[in-house]
């Protein structure tokens, strides 16, 4: 598990589909709109949690610090 879910994108990615979900604060405050109703105002680290406990699920935390870079 990721210590630190603060603020960043955490990457969820299933062979169904992949989705970001932006993180401020450890809670998720924006996804593309068919997992908004799911995800929208959770936790970060429940939402990572799950995605660790589930088969098939593979997921990715970049922290804001380092998708900000990228931007640059």
């Amino acid at each position: 598990m990721v210590e630190d879910l603060e603020n960043g994108l955490i990457w969820w990615s299933t062979d169904r589909a992949t989705v970001g979900l932006v993180v401020r604060d450890g809670v998720v405050v924006e996804t593309a709109p068919y997992a908004r109703r799911w995800a929208q105002g959770r936790d970060a680290r429940e939402i990572y949690r799950k995605g660790e406990r589930q088969e098939g699920v593979a997921l990715v935390w970049v922290p804001a610090a380092e998708a900000e870079a990228e931007q640059a």
